[in-house]
């Protein structure tokens, strides 16, 4: 009889006993089928979250140069 992909998954996950491997399944498993609400930002440091919502707040285009200014500057380069 053939395995059905479901119970090949099963076969698989019964076997296995990689915990990182578990444990990334159970987070995709919670995020496909809604379980949990899983938060992308639950998993960063309070540095990082601070970091992400910071730039978040950052005008759009502050350090952003203008194409004259990057032309000047690669032609530094080409120059002997």
């Amino acid at each position: 009889m053939a395995t059905t992909l479901k119970q090949e998954l099963i076969n698989k996950i019964s076997s296995t006993e990689d915990e990182d491997l578990l444990q990334l399944l159970k987070n995709d498993y919670d995020y496909f089928t809604g379980i949990g609400k899983p938060d992308v930002t639950d998993e960063l440091s309070v540095e990082d979250l601070e970091e992400l919502k910071n730039l978040l707040n950052e005008p759009f285009g502050h350090e952003t140069e203008s194409y004259e200014d990057f032309k000047k500057a690669i032609d530094k380069w080409r120059t002997k």
